[in-house]
C-alpha cells in the first residue's frame, strides 16, 4: 500500500458558503440512495486515513467555487453516463469519457497509461469507501473521477465538475430522494478522494521534462555509435519520448528495473537473424499482415495502446455482466499494470538505447527499409505494445479465466503487429510480452487478488 499523508488544503473548512449550500440542497433533493452491487472491495489502494479523519472532524468542507461553475442539469454528456448505467457498470461510462479525451487531445501512450491508472485508482477507492460508508457510490465515483480528469485535462476542469453535478441531478429522474446531509457528504467525499489522488499524481515524478542534453543519457563509457538509437525517418523526431519515465513512481513494482530483460548483442547471430526477418517480411508484406499492423497501430489521435486494452476490457466486462465491485477492481489492476509496464519498458529502452530496424538495416545488411507504419521516436528494445498487451491480457484473463487463452492470443497478435509494421525486432516483442506478464503477476500478487 502506498501511503499519502498529505491533506488537501483547498477542501478544508467548517461550513459551506450560503451559495454553495443553496446549490447543494438543490442537488440533494434529487439524489437517490443506491447500494453498491456485490461485496465491498477489500481496501483502497491508496491510504486515505488522514484525509478521511479531517473530513469526519469537520462539520462540512468548503468546496471551491469552481466546482459549481456553469452547472447545468441538462448536460448532454451526463445524460449519456446516466443512460449507460442502465446496462453498464458504474465505472464504465467514465472510462469512455477518458478514452474520448485521449483522442480529442492526442495523448501519448506514456501519459495515457499514467492517467488511466490515476483515474481508475480514484474510482476504485471511491467505490470502496462509499460502500463502507453506505453512501451513493455513483455520486462519489463521479465526483472523484471529475477531479482526476480535471487534473489530467486542465482546459476542461470546470466542464468535468459540471458533468459530475449534472449526473447527480439526472439520477433523480428514476430514483428516491437522498437526505440533504447525505448528499452533501457524498459530494465532499468524492471530491476529497479525487483531490487525494491528484496530489499523488502531482508527486509521482512525471513532471520532469527533457533538458536538451543529448549525450548524458548514454552513461559513463557509452558512445553514440553503431547499434545505438538515433532519430528515424521520415520526420526525425527529437528529443525521444519521455526519457525520465524510468524515474516515475510505480504502483506495484519495487523498482523500474525489477524485471529488466537483456537483448541479444548488436551484430550477434540472433540480432542479425531477427533483423533479416524484419526486412524479409517488410519486402513481402501480405494484405492481411498489413491489416493487423494497422489495427494495432494506435497512433496519434487514437485511444493509444493502453486505451485500446481498456476498450477491450469494457467489451469483455459488459458482455460478462461483471458486478460493480469486480469491474472497479479489474480496471484498477489493469491500469496499474499497464502504467508499471510502461515504466519498466521505458527503463529498458533508456538503459540499452537500442537502434530501430530502419537504422541498422542499411549498415548491417546493405538494404533500405521502409516500414509499413511510422517508427515512433524512442529506442527499440523492448516493445511497449507487447508489454502493454502482455500485462493487459493477463489481468483481464485473471478475472475472466474462460477467456484468458483468447486474450493471450490477442496480446501476441498486438506484439506481432510491430514486427509486421517494420518497427520492431522479434526479440523486442517476445521479451516485451514476457515483461508485461511479469508486471501483471506482480500487480495481482501485491494487491492480493486470487486468480
Amino acid at each position: 500500500m502506498i501511503y499519502v499523508a498529505s491533506l488537501l488544503n483547498n477542501v478544508r473548512g467548517c461550513a459551506f458558503t450560503r451559495r454553495i449550500c443553496r446549490i447543494s440542497l438543490i442537488i440533494c433533493i434529487f439524489i437517490f440512495i443506491s447500494a453498491p452491487s456485490g461485496n465491498a472491495i477489500a481496501e483502497p489502494i491508496l491510504d486515505y486515513r488522514e484525509t478521511l479523519l479531517e473530513l469526519d472532524k469537520s462539520s462540512s468542507l468548503v468546496l471551491p467555487q469552481s466546482v459549481f461553475h456553469a452547472w447545468e442539469i441538462a448536460d448532454a454528456e451526463a445524460g449519456k453516463i446516466v443512460k449507460a448505467w442502465q446496462t453498464e457498470q458504474t465505472t464504465v461510462p467514465w472510462t469512455r469519457v477518458q478514452l474520448e479525451r485521449h483522442m480529442k487531445h492526442k495523448i501519448m501512450p506514456t501519459r495515457g497509461a499514467r492517467g488511466l491508472a490515476l483515474m481508475h485508482v480514484a474510482m476504485h477507492d471511491a467505490y470502496d469507501i462509499a460502500a463502507a460508508r453506505k453512501m451513493n457510490a455513483k455520486l462519489v465515483v463521479s465526483m472523484a473521477a471529475a477531479q482526476v480528469l480535471g487534473y489530467l485535462f486542465t482546459a476542461e476542469e470546470k466542464a468535468f465538475d459540471r458533468i459530475a453535478f449534472a449526473v447527480a441531478a439526472q439520477l433523480s429522474r428514476t430514483g428516491r430522494e437522498m437526505l440533504p446531509a447525505d448528499a452533501r457528504r457524498a459530494i465532499e467525499l468524492g471530491y476529497a478522494i479525487g483531490r487525494h489522488v491528484v496530489r499523488h499524481g502531482e508527486t509521482d515524478g512525471a513532471q520532469k521534462g527533457w533538458n536538451g542534453i543529448r549525450l548524458q543519457w548514454y552513461g559513463e563509457g557509452r558512445y553514440y555509435g553503431p547499434g545505438t538509437w538515433e532519430p528515424t525517418p521520415p520526420y526525425f523526431y527529437y528529443p525521444p519520448d519521455e526519457p525520465f519515465a524510468p524515474t516515475w513512481r510505480t504502483w506495484a513494482l519495487d523498482r523500474a528495473d525489477e524485471f529488466r530483460p537483456i537483448p541479444p548483442a548488436y551484430g550477434s547471430p540472433k540480432y542479425i537473424q531477427d533483423l533479416q526477418e524484419v526486412v524479409r517480411i517488410n519486402q513481402n508484406l501480405r494484405p492481411e499482415q498489413l491489416k493487423i499492423a494497422k489495427f494495432w497501430v494506435d497512433g496519434s489521435g487514437s485511444v493509444t495502446p493502453p486505451g485500446h486494452w481498456n476498450a477491450i476490457a469494457i467489451d469483455e466486462i459488459v458482455k460478462s455482466k461483471l458486478d460493480d465491485v469486480t469491474t472497479a477492481r479489474l480496471f484498477a489492476h489493469l491500469n496499474m499494470a499497464q502504467a508499471d509496464a510502461f515504466i519498466a519498458v521505458w527503463d529498458t529502452k533508456y538503459h540499452y538505447w537500442s537502434a530501430r530496424p530502419i537504422t541498422v538495416a542499411k549498415s548491417l545488411l546493405g538494404v533500405g527499409l521502409v516500414p509499413a507504419i511510422l517508427t515512433p521516436p524512442f529506442p527499440s528494445y523492448v516493445s511497449g505494445h507487447a508489454a502493454f498487451s502482455g500485462a493487459a491480457a493477463r489481468i483481464i484473463g485473471a478475472y475472466l479465466p474462460k477467456h484468458a487463452k483468447r486474450l493471450d492470443t490477442m496480446a501476441a497478435e498486438a506484439a506481432e503487429s510491430r514486427l509486421l509494421g517494420g518497427i520492431h525486432f522479434r526479440h523486442d516483442n517476445e521479451d516485451g510480452l514476457q515483461l508485461g506478464r511479469k508486471v501483471a503477476e506482480k500487480v495481482l500478487t501485491r494487491f492480493a487478488v486470487a486468480h
